[in-house]
């Protein structure tokens, strides 16, 4: 893998980094894998685990074994058909690629996994690619935190740290609301509806109850692409990217 700035070093957490945002090698679910780590939000050591470009069909089709354990990226898509797992050989810059990191990689990922906290933070902007660090260009971001996922995918001790920037009265409709929801894919179904709420967005993973709350994925037969507040376009968004620290 041909990384950003030329780094081959093998990290055991994000905390270990010191160099420049980019992409890095870290241990993750058994082996080398690369992330992408933002250095310039709050002290650095942020790791991208989700983010979702509008119009590119977000995570279809992930099934529930990869949303929980495996290391997923999908980029040069506007489709079902052209989005990809894998991302090459080459570091796709923020605009190129839609992520979803396992759940189960979270805590170590960011070097948590002994001190029973995880910090999220999730953001939105009318620009794909924006970076976590370049605030300036956030319409919203929300701050918060918990110890970890349970068995079914949902978090759990989730407490808000902070609304840092809220536009069309987001408050805590976002991430946050919905994250303590068991974890539904289109091949198992964990959600309170009589349905399976995934197939109902384009086969895509989400923290569902029956159904809507706000989807950073979306698809089907609403807006293929992040918006919240049930299917309201209101507070419809380009792009959204959630770290961790």
């Amino acid at each position: 893998m041909a990384l950003g700035y030329g780094n081959s070093t093998v990290y055991n957490n994000a905390s270990e980094i010191t160099g420049p945002t980019g992409w890095y090698m870290i241990q993750s679910m058994g082996k080398p894998r690369p992330f992408y780590v933002d250095q310039d939000y709050d002290g650095g050591g942020w790791v991208l685990v989700m983010a979702n470009r509008r119009y590119t069909a977000g995570m279809n089709n992930l099934k529930w074994d990869d949303a929980m354990y495996s290391l997923n990226y999908r980029h040069a898509g506007t489709d079902d058909a052209t989005n990809e797992l894998g991302m090459g050989e080459s570091s796709p810059s923020l605009d190129q690629f839609n992520a979803w990191v396992g759940l189960t990689a979270w805590a170590s990922l960011a070097g948590r996994a002994t001190s029973g906290k995880i910090t999220i933070v999730q953001y939105t902007a009318n620009t794909n690619g924006v970076k976590l660090g370049t605030t300036a260009s956030h319409n919203q971001r929300i701050r918060f935190n918990g110890t970890g996922f349970n068995t079914n995918g949902a978090f759990q001790g989730k407490a808000l740290n902070s609304l840092e920037k809220d536009a069309n009265g987001w408050g805590n409709s976002g991430f946050y609301s919905i994250m303590g929801n068991n974890l539904t894919t289109y091949d198992k179904d964990l959600d309170t509806n009589g349905g399976n709420c995934s197939t109902y967005y384009n086969n895509n993973p989400f923290f569902y109850t029956s159904c809507w709350t706000g989807n950073i994925f979306a698809g089907g037969g609403y807006l293929d692409g992040p918006y919240w507040t049930s299917s309201s376009a209101t507070y419809s968004q380009q792009y959204c990217g959630v770290y961790i620290k």
